[in-house]
């Protein structure tokens, strides 16, 4: 049973600008309604099939949190496991991202056969870390999630042929705007193509002003974002960070990086900062998986903790952003359960995508449409999303 829903993205446009923006969403926010009376063994067991999108972060969310208000301590090869399945399902989403999706937002062919092999080399693997993240305790054979060389050393390959053009490690540290622009001009990528074309024609579509979400270390998320889960009616339709919207994803985790603090530099928090970061946090999490460590790894990937006795938060970084879970156990039953998704950050009814796009000025309603379609891309919902005009 999927629980997903969808998006529609409204423009009111006078003939020229965009007057205002809103989001319209059915997304039956029905976690708490589904889980509650359950086993805590079920809740973690349900929720990964509730989304078809990121089921595997979904899983590691749903198990850290159970975990936690349980009071349980997994194995850490078990942790390892769950830490192991994300990432593999982000790069998945990544080159999805980048070589599909990206293309036909811009009028261009997708190029489905080496995301269709990144697939293929992920997938076995992938089901193998899966089997143990799901574990709650360390009751069967020695729980290990390791990635083998091949499939490693052949991401490396695939994305350096489809991607960068040269190896991912080698495009990180090619290091300012210049050699950025010298990437996208000399266009031996789709992705290169793509973004020369983008800042040639529309650099600074969907810039936002909306701040970039600050790492979610455990003590910023105590003093910020759990008081106002613990009391905020709806927090999880409109979440917010001390009070304001944020942007998460790849810009909010990428943004110190020297390419994307370059093209942050230059264009501001819009489409082709946010396809930067992409690239670069995909770079890195390839160099990951083959043993290259990143310059600086900041928060994991999947965190869990206790608030209380009997309550748990888990907080997972995705290809979209910040997935947040927080659950309540008594006598082994969930009492309360709570997810905030990335998509209700990035499309609050006063963040990035609302804020991008009010103002945009466009030629006629279908070119608008184009090109808040892009932005919508960029900032990538985990749910369908409509986008539509209407004359202000």
């Amino acid at each position: 049973m999927a629980i997903e829903g969808e998006l529609t993205v409204r423009l009111d446009w006078d003939g020229r600008r965009v007057r205002k923006a809103t989001v319209r969403s059915t997304r039956p926010f029905a976690a708490s309604r589904v889980l509650v009376g359950r086993t805590s063994a079920d809740a973690a067991r349900i929720v990964p099939r509730l989304f078809s999108i990121c089921a595997q972060a979904q899983g590691a969310a749903a198990s850290g949190a159970v975990d936690a208000a349980m009071g349980r301590a997994p194995a850490r090869g078990i942790l390892a496991a769950r830490e192991a399945a994300v990432l593999l399902e982000a790069i998945q989403e990544y080159l999805r991202r980048i070589l599909m999706d990206w293309p036909q937002a811009m009028g261009h062919d997708a190029q489905t056969d080496p995301v269709a092999r990144a697939r293929q080399l992920i997938a076995p693997v992938l089901a193998q870390v899966a089997a143990i993240a799901q574990r709650t305790k360390d009751d069967g054979p020695e729980a290990t999630a390791t990635i083998p060389e091949a499939v490693a050393s052949g991401l490396v390959e695939l994305t350096t042929r489809h991607v960068f053009g040269v190896p991912p490690a080698a495009w990180l540290a090619s290091g300012d705007a210049k050699a950025l622009a010298l990437w996208a001009a000399r266009a031996t990528t789709l992705p290169a193509r793509l973004y020369d074309e983008l800042c040639a024609t529309a650099p600074m579509l969907g810039r936002s002003d909306v701040a970039s979400m600050p790492a979610a270390r455990r003590d910023a998320l105590l003093a910020t974002v759990v008081p106002a889960m613990r009391s905020t009616s709806g927090f999880e339709r409109a979440p917010v960070w001390q009070g304001s919207p944020m942007e998460t994803g790849a810009l909010a985790r990428m943004h110190a990086h020297p390419l994307v603090a370059a093209a942050r530099a230059q264009y501001g928090n819009a489409v082709p900062t946010r396809m930067v970061a992409r690239l670069a946090e995909l770079a890195i999490l390839v160099g990951r998986l083959a043993g290259s460590p990143a310059d600086d790894p900041g928060p994991p990937w999947v965190d869990a903790f206790a608030l209380a006795p009997g309550e748990g938060l888990a907080a997972v970084q995705t290809a979209r952003g910040l997935l947040l879970h927080r659950a309540c156990v008594a006598d082994g039953s969930v009492t309360l359960y709570q997810i905030v998704a990335p998509t209700e950050w990035n499309f609050h009814p006063a963040g990035a995508l609302v804020r991008g796009l009010e103002g945009a000025v466009a030629p006629d309603a279908a070119a608008l449409a184009s090109d808040a379609r892009l932005v919508v891309q960029a900032l990538d919902p985990c749910v369908a999303c409509r986008v539509e005009v209407a004359r202000a």
